[in-house]
């Protein structure tokens, strides 16, 4: 994580060092051809300052209903701008021009302090950068062709409210870069095999990107320092990094492919408060990564089939991970040094280990089905004050695993067909295991067999049982349900585990354990009852007073 780290603050230096110091030159082989279908008249490079400057260059009155035009050009930039239009707020339109060849030193076309502008079906290429907007709102890009240039396709520098659609930006240094700018709208925009970032966004704020592609880029869409952006219906694959979200906070990301990148298809590093919603992640090495980042909802994503975790929370708290889909992986969902998360309702099956929790405190796995994975269902190392609930965990080598944790609460889960033991401790203590339902694992038959006990512990001080009067209750063990001479619920001889702990479950149940509805848990019975209670006893009390 650390190269991680180190590579993006290699992003954010790079991008600055693109923007005050000259970029990094990507020159093509072949120069762009003129664009088929348009009749180019050749002219020299064009500047206009001022409303006035429109005179003499352009056709048209500069009104809305009568905008200034300039169509059909063909400009070699090599000695100048192609097109430098500064202070103006009069309505224009640049079309089908062919703007080229500023190499490393002249932009194509160059909007500064300009409003009202619309930018459609140019071709700039082998320019410095193709089209920038400086300062400037309210302008129209679509259709334009920014291929092959040292830098830029577009950028826009504290630009607002300005509206970009239908461009291919192909084969630059960067497809799209928006800094310091907010209220664009960016769809439909096809950012493509580019050097580095196929859509960048630097402090900027409510900015929305939609239906881009932005394949076979470093970054498919990178954010930086950016927050209130709303990233929906993207397809960011076969990137190195699909979506990147650096110190950005209070987003929506939804609906977007982060497929087959050979990175993290999804990736929150320093982000808080975001919400991250129905992605396909799936086929890369990681899906989903939320590093060092808190207080996100990550809900009914397609995480499967990466190389590593399906989801991967690390140094994160205060997540909600709920109903997403993350099989096929090396593991489904991994947490390492994580607390306070919640992971609910997610497809955690058919991975090596369903779900994974390394030097992790004080989560909560409720809900989940961790089941058919090569190797354990759900796995604590190192990892303490957890709460596994309700979750389902059949037809692993091993059900639930614990090493080195302690003071966990498991409860209420469905254990089957185990290969090995349901659930096993093999180091660590105070964990309370109790009404769960233990059926078949470990090759365990229909009555207790020493060769095939349901679980194991391997330390003392745990707890398979509560206590309480007349009894407790343990769990239910499909091996263990008789006798019960005085029908309390209760067998009357302890369940023997295996392990040097010897330990045992003193109240095993005769039948399986009612489990409270997921949305509401045990509590709010409690709470219901015990309102109903001081309910019924003020209404006594008036009657009384009556």
């Amino acid at each position: 994580m650390i190269f991680v780290t180190v590579l993006m603050l290699g992003t954010i230096a790079g991008l600055i060092g693109q923007i005050g110091n000259g970029k990094e030159s990507l020159q093509s082989e072949t120069p762009a051809k003129t664009p088929a279908g348009i009749l180019h008249t050749t002219h020299s490079p064009i500047s206009i300052s001022g409303n006035t400057g429109f005179n003499g260059v352009a056709q048209g009155t500069g009104t809305s209903s009568d905008p200034y035009i300039i169509a059909d050009l063909d400009i070699d930039a090599s000695t100048a701008y192609g097109i430098w239009i500064r202070n103006t707020n009069a309505h224009f339109i640049i079309r089908n021009c062919y703007v080229h060849d500023g190499m490393s030193s002249y932009h194509g076309i160059y909007l500064l302090n300009c409003v009202n502008g619309t930018l459609e079906n140019n071709t700039c290429s082998n320019n410095y950068d193709d089209i920038i907007l400086s300062s400037s709102s309210n302008n129209t890009l679509s259709d334009n062709n920014c291929s092959s240039n040292n830098g830029y396709g577009i950028w826009l520098d504290s630009s607002s409210a300005n509206t970009l659609s239908n461009n291919t930006c192909s084969g630059n240094h960067d497809g799209i870069v928006l800094q310091f700018g907010s209220d664009n709208i960016v769809s439909d925009n096809n950012c493509s095999d580019n050097g580095y970032d196929g859509i960048g966004l630097i402090s900027s704020s409510k900015n929305t990107l939609s239906n881009n592609i932005c394949s076979n880029n470093q970054y498919g869409i990178f954010l930086g320092s950016s927050s209130g952006i709303a990233l929906i219906n993207n397809t960011c694959s076969g990137n190195s990094e699909g979506l990147y979200l650096y110190e950005t906070d209070n987003s929506t990301l939804k609906n977007n492919n982060c497929s087959s990148s050979s990175g993290g298809g999804l990736y929150l590093q320093y982000s808080n408060n975001n919400t991250v919603v129905d992605n396909s992640c799936s086929g890369n090495y990681r899906g989903i990564i939320l590093y060092s980042s808190s207080d996100n909802s990550v809900s009914n994503n397609s995480c499967s089939s990466s190389h590593v975790q399906g989801i991967d929370i690390e140094y994160s708290s205060r997540n909600v991970l709920d109903d997403n889909f993350c099989t096929n992986n090396s593991a489904g969902v991994g947490f390492t040094s994580s607390s306070r998360n919640t992971l609910a309702n997610t497809n955690c099956s058919d991975n090596n280990v369903g779900v994974q929790l390394y030097l992790s405190d004080n989560n909560t796995l409720g809900n989940n089905d961790c089941s058919s994975n090569a190797y354990v269902g759900i796995l604590l190392t190192s990892s303490s004050d957890n709460t596994l609930s309700s979750n389902t965990c059949s037809n692993n080598a091993c059900g639930i695993r614990l090493t080195s944790s302690s003071n966990n609460t498991i409860i209420w889960n469905q254990i089957r067909n185990s290969t090995s033991y349901g659930v096993y401790v093999d180091s660590g203590s105070n964990n309370r295991v109790w009404n769960n339902t233990f059926i078949n694992n470990n090759g365990a038959g229909s009555t207790y067999d020493s060769g095939h006990v349901q679980a194991y512990d391997d330390r003392t001080n745990n707890w398979w049982n509560t206590s309480g009067t007349p009894h407790g209750y343990g769990n239910y063990w499909s091996d263990w349900t008789t006798p019960d001479a005085n029908h309390d619920g209760i067998v009357d001889n302890p369940y023997v585990l295996d392990g040097s702990a010897v330990a045992k479950d003193n109240y095993p149940q005769t039948t399986k354990p009612q489990v409270p509805i997921p949305e509401f848990g045990v509590m709010p019975f409690v709470m219901i009852a015990l309102m109903a209670v001081i309910v019924l006893a003020g209404e006594s009390r008036q009657r009384k007073k009556s």
